[in-house]
């Protein structure tokens, strides 16, 4: 295990080639690599992975007393030996789970009795990302040093593999087989899966933090460590926008994300603000203070973004790592609402059937469900002892799965129909 090289506790405290099936976004291997727009009717929310871990923690360190904690969880996944980094729902028939962590491993297993469908072997460091394709044809796990694996589901073996520098995140095209993954060096690689066709966006000698493919399918926004956001058209692999000097950030870029008009973008970032850009000139809307009351500017750093999935609803929302949870009004740039939850922000997931509720999973353990109507808590979910470092929930809205430093991952049913 790479013991020297394991995330911090806390989001900012520092083979073989086959073809593809049949169906929607897919490619034959030898046809040219093109890159599939994504129109509405055809998209897919899927969640941006926040990696969070704790080196240097002393044993029990930010843990509670499991007696203490009430447990509302379904199904405890166990299998783990550390902190477990990252967790992810098959999105077809949401019965599967894969979860990567600090031992090295991801297992892919069952929702409803956890039990375990197969392990995905061969990481030599922490497995930070682990998430299925649009269509749960394939599944990619990735660990630290960039060593990458993409599993064929209907064989549970490797077609693919690949080792970049440093990683910092990976995901899916939301409509075709292509992966992406963005480093510590600064480079955007995406290449076609199963072939391996490779293509690269290149940085500017700061590290890549974040990225995010826009709904259109077309263009990838690229968060730094400067403060600065780039969009590529992938296609011609161009950089469309370059958001620096004024209108970028002062401090690291740390989550994205794109409205599904294609036309709005926001990006948190460590200096405590979010800002609106338009993603078709690149200019700067406005910036959003997200500077807590009594917070100082790394309490108050932009842990999660993410725009109303109803897109008649013009609402963006900001998590912090104070705990501050901000729904603002676009075209006013005014909080409507806001909820504190007292504890630091990991990741923000909207419910995929009721687009006012949104899940925040929280460094307390606990995961919190909240109408963004009103700003008020509906109920929470229990059971973790430590961090809550990932959150998925089932395309069907039925269940939630979390991961943990308490070494387990866990799922919850959600019932929210009434």
């Amino acid at each position: 295990m790479g013991e020297n090289n394991t995330p911090p506790v806390s989001p900012r405290d520092q083979g073989p080639n086959e073809s593809d099936e049949e169906g929607i976004g897919t490619q034959n291997e030898d046809d040219d690599f093109e890159v599939i727009e994504v129109y509405e009717e055809n998209e897919e929310n899927e969640d941006e992975e926040d990696v969070a871990d704790g080196e240097g923690r002393e044993e029990g360190e930010g843990e509670m007393d499991e007696a203490d904690v009430p447990d509302d969880a379904v199904i405890t996944f166990k299998q783990h030996s550390g902190s477990v980094f990252c967790c992810s729902i098959e999105p077809k028939e949401n019965k599967l789970v894969v979860s990567g962590g600090e031992d090295d491993k991801a297992f892919v297993w069952d929702i409803t009795d956890g039990q375990v469908v197969f392990e995905c072997g061969n990481h030599q460091d922490s497995v930070t990302s682990a998430l299925f394709s649009h269509d749960g044809c394939y599944l990619a796990t990735a660990d630290m040093s960039g060593f990458i694996q993409v599993w064929k589901m209907a064989t549970k073996s490797v077609v693919w593999t690949f080792e970049t520098g440093d990683l910092n995140w990976l995901d899916w095209h939301p409509a075709s087989h292509i992966l992406f993954a963005g480093t510590v060096a600064g480079e955007t690689w995406f290449w076609k899966i199963p072939s391996g066709d490779c293509k690269t966006l290149p940085g500017h000698g700061e590290r890549n933090e974040c990225g995010k493919i826009l709904p259109d399918g077309r263009r990838i926004a690229v968060g730094y460590v400067d403060g600065s956001v780039k969009v590529f058209d992938l296609k011609t692999l161009a950089v469309l926008q370059h958001l620096s000097g004024g209108q970028m950030h002062t401090n690291a870029v740390s989550s994205i994300d794109c409205h599904r008009d294609n036309n709005l973008m926001v990006s948190g970032s460590l200096d405590s603000t979010a800002k609106l850009y338009n993603t078709q000139t690149g200019k700067l809307l406005c910036t959003l203070s997200c500077l807590g009351v009594g917070s100082s500017e790394e309490e108050s750093s932009v842990e999660a973004v993410s725009f109303c999935p109803e897109t008649s609803v013009s609402l963006v929302v900001t998590g912090t790592l104070s705990g501050k949870i901000s729904f603002w009004d676009i075209p006013t740039q005014i909080e409507r609402q806001s909820y504190d939850q007292a504890a630091g922000v990991v990741k923000l997931v909207w419910h995929p059937k009721h687009s006012h509720l949104l899940f925040s999973a929280g460094l307390d353990g606990v995961v919190r469900l909240i109408d963004s109507r009103s700003g008020t808590l509906v109920r929470e979910y229990t059971g973790h002892t430590a961090n809550i470092l990932d959150i998925a929930i089932s395309f069907d809205g039925y269940h939630l799965v979390t991961s943990s430093d308490d070494q387990t991952c866990r799922v919850f049913e959600v019932n929210v129909d009434h």
